[in-house]
């Protein structure tokens, strides 16, 4: 039996995002899974699916039920790991293989880099940037790049018969621009401004991370607040258009955004700042390299939508599944000679 081990970075409830996928993908494919929360629970440990554990007591976990495990069964162990500074589970976990999945490009996180790659096996990025970053600092390390996806259990791409409006989206009949993901101090506030000036109605669906609500005095302003990923699939249908209102700097440089996927799955016309990943993603991503030009594409594709069907398969062609595949074969690589 071969265990793999994400260590406690965010927990699983808390908004879906690349390493409950990635869990999901490794635990479908045979591996068993055990993915830790930082909370704790009455239950120490839940089953999520065939294979795939839910830690709610970590430290307590990896005392007691994690040597018994190792030991009973004569696992293969791996850590993946999506933050360098967990390079302390390494140590005390004594694994069979590390993987680092580099996801973000945070400048405080950094000083941890080096010693994380130190003890990985391979190191997984998510972006074209930073694959170039990290094979310009680990020139002798093993980096691959596998991207975000899109999740096909979220029906995003089924066509809804529903035609019930959510009570909480405005009802004035003017166009609505979506945007869908946290409120954090990379949103170009500018930007926002500027389209707020439009006749649009603009409707934001996430948790503040960082950066406070604000309506910048404007009636077309909407923030519905969390969602559930089950949720999105009564509200996305409704937006005419769907937006990354990113500013441009380092971070947001090297991401390569969860939305895009889920926004074209829906078939929306998705327009986005100036990003490097969604630059390779056109002509399924617009992109508006000013503000002013930003705003006229917003508002040329609310009259103009275009063909939905083309983005719908650009999206299958991204799920979870394929970045599963990817993964799979990388983790072979290493471990085939211990199976």
């Amino acid at each position: 039996m071969n265990m793999i081990i994400f260590p406690p970075t965010i927990d699983w409830s808390w908004m879906r995002q690349r390493p409950q996928q990635l869990a999901k993908q490794l635990a479908k494919r045979g591996y068993t899974v055990f993915y830790c929360n930082q909370s704790t629970q009455k239950k120490p440990v839940e089953e999520m699916m065939p294979r795939l554990y839910i830690v709610h007591h970590f430290s307590k976990w990896v005392r007691e039920e994690y040597p018994r495990l190792k030991q009973t069964y004569g696992n293969v162990v791996g850590l993946w790991c999506t933050w360098p500074k967990l390079t302390p589970y390494i140590k005390k976990m004594k694994p069979d293989w590390v993987i680092y999945d580099c996801v973000d490009e945070m400048e405080r996180w950094q000083r941890y880099e080096p010693e994380m790659v130190k003890r990985s096996n391979a190191i997984i990025c998510t972006s074209q940037p930073l694959f170039e970053r990290l094979r310009k600092d680990y020139p002798f390390k093993r980096i691959e790049i596998v991207r975000n996806g899109y999740d096909p259990d979220l029906s995003l791409h089924l066509e809804h018969a529903s035609s019930i409006l959510p009570r909480d989206l405005p009802k004035n009949n003017r166009p609505l621009v979506g945007y869908v993901g946290a409120w954090a101090p990379w949103i170009d506030e500018e930007l926002v401004r500027r389209l707020l000036r439009e006749k649009i109605d603009l409707v934001v669906i996430g948790t503040e991370f960082g950066l406070n609500y604000c309506s910048y005095g404007k009636s077309n302003m909407h923030f519905l607040g969390h969602k559930t990923h089950e949720q999105l699939a009564n509200y996305l249908p409704f937006f005419h258009v769907c937006i990354i209102p990113f500013q441009k700097n380092k971070l947001t440089a090297a991401v390569n955004p969860v939305k895009a996927y889920e926004y074209l799955a829906a078939g929306k016309p998705v327009v986005s700042t100036n990003l490097p990943e969604c630059r390779q993603m056109y002509p399924y991503v617009e992109i508006g390299h000013s503000h002013d030009e930003f705003v006229s594409k917003v508002l040329h594709y609310i009259h103009h939508a275009g063909d939905a069907s083309d983005r719908i398969r650009y999206a299958l062609q991204h799920t979870w599944d394929h970045r599963g595949e990817q993964i799979e074969a990388i983790i072979k690589e290493f471990t085939h000679f211990k199976r």
